[in-house]
């Protein structure tokens, strides 16, 4: 199968963020023996000057040209906003049997994620996102909504820090702040007084248990990137999943995918209901709020073995239903099966189907 890919795959980052969900996406159709071809819309964007000024009109011609010459049998879209819809109209109007779909990594209530999604929902043949909410069966439109886990690949979450026994710190956390530029800039530093996963996070380093925390991006501490940020989460074996809110069902960022996927123990907060796909105090450790957090983060401070144990439980668990490779099969099982409640595949997230 031919798939066009269409997402912010960031040349201008020079490798920066290499562990994007859309480089894991693209390495899992190939591995799956699909032929793959990515198209950077942002950087396609860019390198038009007069984008600005004629609304992108040269980049709905380039993809356009790409469908009529790649002839692809799904074209996928991942926060591909610079795509206008009468180019998807006319993507279909190229080759009507063709499927075209998006994925969706943003909180449905932030950044204008709902309004993004009814606009292009009835563009779209269907859209996978990694929030599970009922909430999002308000976008559809004659189409289905699905969940998807977020992605780890073995290739880029290469770590197994489980394996270590000596750590210089005890746990990890890092906000993605200043993603654009790559450091921590003044705009973000105003946020973080109204942000609450900072406010999480300053009371970990405030409270009073021996606990050496590696926090980045925030407290005029920049956020780190690729092969440094492996650096730094191995030199814990704990880490913090932080989520934005408000917190809707089984949404959390990719950090669950770099840290666990890495090999550090989780700690994930309940409201996530992520406790439905990973075993509390098994294969991750859920926790209600700052005071049981603590407490918790105090117990396996002095029972680092067991912690070990969970983290390498919660890794081999991502790592085999969550892996690219079963996430992008499961793509092209809802966008080609006839039923979507009895698809080809058994798949051991909890399936939440919107349509």
């Amino acid at each position: 199968m031919k798939i066009l890919h269409v997402s912010n795959f960031g040349d201008k980052h020079n490798g920066r963020l290499y562990w994007n969900q859309c480089y894991k996406i693209s390495n899992g159709f190939i591995r799956n023996g699909h032929n793959v071809y990515n198209f950077s819309e942002r950087d396609k964007s860019r390198s038009d000057l007069l984008s600005k000024f004629n609304n992108n009109k040269k980049l709905q011609l380039s993809i356009l040209e790409t469908v009529k010459i790649y002839h692809p049998d799904v074209v996928l879209l991942g926060h591909a906003d610079r795509i206008h819809l009468e180019t998807l109209e006319q993507i279909r109007s190229i080759n009507p049997s063709i499927k075209i779909a998006e994925w969706n990594v943003d909180n449905y209530m932030l950044d204008n994620t709902e309004h993004k999604l009814k606009t292009r929902s009835r563009y779209l043949d269907g859209i996978f996102s990694t929030t599970a909410d009922n909430k999002l069966s308000e976008c559809l439109s004659g189409n289905f909504i699905t969940f998807f886990p977020n992605i780890v690949d073995q290739t880029i979450e290469k770590l197994k820090i489980f394996n270590n026994f000596e750590h210089n710190k005890d746990i990890f956390f890092a906000l993605s702040h200043g993603v654009g530029t790559g450091k921590l800039r003044k705009k973000n530093t105003k946020k973080e007084i109204n942000d609450p996963r900072v406010i999480f996070a300053k009371e970990i380093i405030a409270a009073d248990i021996e606990v050496k925390c590696n926090f980045f991006g925030f407290n005029n501490i920049s956020p780190v990137w690729a092969e440094e940020f492996n650096n730094e989460i191995s030199s814990c074996y704990m880490g913090l999943c932080l989520q934005r809110k408000p917190q809707l069902k089984y949404c959390l960022s990719d950090r669950i995918a770099q840290y666990g996927g890495n090999g550090l123990m989780l700690f994930i907060e309940k409201d996530t209901q992520f406790n439905e796909f990973l075993n509390d105090n098994e294969e991750a450790v859920f926790f209600d709020d700052i005071d049981d957090l603590l407490e918790k983060i105090n117990y396996y401070k002095k029972n680092k073995v067991e912690s070990l144990k969970i983290a390498e439980a919660g890794y081999n668990k991502l790592h085999t239903y969550c892996n690219e490779k079963v996430v992008t099969n499961y793509f092209l099982d809802c966008l080609f099966s006839e039923n979507l409640n009895n698809l080809k595949t058994e798949y051991s997230w909890p399936i939440h189907f919107y349509k």
